[in-house]
């Protein structure tokens, strides 16, 4: 099960917590990936263009929208400092 995202209103404590919550389930998934015999960095890039595809979904509302757009500011953000 998923966890809900905690009270916080700042992005990034929501970005860590979001992790947090998805961390078991992508590491399962990344496992039965490894297993399947993809190797690890195929995986990871998979997994990082997914991510990047999923922020170019259409947004359903100006909040999806805001979203999307606080997910690509976060994104290159990391990115750049490379964390």
């Amino acid at each position: 099960m998923i966890e809900p995202p905690k009270s916080s209103d700042d992005p990034l404590d929501r970005t860590q917590d979001c992790k947090n919550a998805l961390r078991t389930e992508v590491l399962q998934l990344a496992d039965q990936a490894l297993e399947a015999g993809w190797h690890r960095y195929e995986v990871a890039l998979a997994l990082s263009d997914l991510g990047e595809q999923f922020l170019q979904t259409p947004a359903e509302s100006a909040e999806s929208e805001a979203d999307i757009a606080i997910g690509r500011a976060l994104f290159e953000i990391k990115r750049a400092l490379d964390i």
